[in-house]
């Protein structure tokens, strides 16, 4: 007679396979960083093995989602260092995986400015990379009124901008890696807050634009509103080098990935982008060393050079983007943190 696992016994077997894809993912950086070519290498190597690892934690979840319905999914979104219970909730210290889990905070900052909507993705990026240079855990949120009820939402977010696992940044590494293994971090949950504290409704429309971690960040929260779990709706996605390729398409909605082929980054998931009908990726070259090939900078020659070469301007994915919002926007910027507030 087959015998059922526990919850406990599935709830176990999820951890340490969410231990393993973050180790995992830890050495592929650090085999990055310090050998680009013994990278490449590990790359066909680790590849399928991260791949099978996220289908059963995603296994794990279904499993227990089915045990005793509603409140076992609810027990997940708490796994997920997710609650569904308000701001307050989600940001309560919830641990996971092999790096634990923070306090995450958003708050305003900057007053509110007035811009018009973007005419092309030089101007996103341009957007994007003034976010980026800017150094500090800060994200743009431009609001576009519609002629209906609804409003329309972009959103930069900025990359990685330390190293360290335990600060009040929340753009760091540990973030990195429990989003690479495909679970919640202090990040996401921060951009989160803020977009619910900017006004964005279960009408609105969003398009999440991120750069590197900034990506990573919009994929995740793509799918979570997707799959109903947030108040409001991601209709776009524009990810500028980020490592995304685990992603499943049908999880997501519309996605523009900007990809440099000299810049390793976007390689870190150690998957090659899907190729289906709602997820475009252009590449382009902009030789460099490893840190300046992933710079925004770099990626803003290349949106350039994809404007100007008219090859934006053929692909449904890169007008959708360029068309996203028209008019006027109010523009308020979030700080985000994790720890003490």
């Amino acid at each position: 007679m087959l015998s059922r696992a526990s919850r406990g016994e599935v709830e176990r077997v999820r951890a340490s396979l969410i231990f393993s894809i973050e180790l995992l993912a830890l050495e592929a950086i650090a085999v990055a960083l310090l050998t680009p070519i013994g990278f490449a290498q590990l790359v066909t190597k680790l590849a399928p093995i991260i791949f099978r690892l996220r289908r059963l934690v995603v296994a794990c979840e279904e499993t227990l989602a089915s045990y005793v319905g509603v409140e076992t999914r609810l027990a997940g979104e708490f796994a997920d260092d997710r609650l569904s219970i308000g701001e307050i909730a989600a940001s309560s210290v919830v641990a996971t995986g092999v790096l634990g889990s923070a306090v995450a905070w958003a708050k305003p900052t900057g007053g509110v400015q007035f811009a018009t909507a973007p005419t092309g993705l030089t101007q996103i990026g341009a957007r994007l990379r003034v976010l980026s240079d800017a150094r500090q855990p800060v994200i743009r949120v431009e609001k576009y009124q519609t002629d209906g009820p609804s409003s329309r939402f972009i959103v930069y977010l900025p990359g990685t901008q330390n190293l360290g696992v335990a600060n009040s940044n929340p753009l760091d590494m540990r973030s990195n890696l429990q989003l690479l293994a495909g679970q919640s971090s202090a990040a996401s949950r921060a951009v989160d807050m803020a977009l619910r504290r900017a006004g964005v409704g279960p009408s609105d429309q969003v398009m999440l634009v991120g750069y590197s971690q900034g990506g990573l960040i919009a994929t995740h929260l793509a799918q979570q509103s997707r799959a109903g779990q947030l108040d409001y709706r991601v209709e776009q996605v524009v990810t500028v080098g980020s490592p995304i390729g685990a992603n499943s398409p049908v999880s997501l909605p519309r996605v523009l990935s900007i990809e440099n082929k000299s810049d390793f980054v976007p390689h870190l998931d150690l998957i090659s982008n899907p190729n289906a009908p709602n997820w475009l990726t252009l590449e382009g070259n902009v030789p460099a060393d490893a840190v300046q090939s992933h710079e925004m900078g770099s990626y803003l020659q290349i949106m350039r050079d994809i404007e100007s070469t008219g090859e934006g301007a053929l692909n449904d994915e890169v007008q959708s983007v360029v068309n996203f919002a028209t008019g006027s926007a109010t523009v308020s910027y979030f700080q985000l943190g994790q720890g003490k507030f």
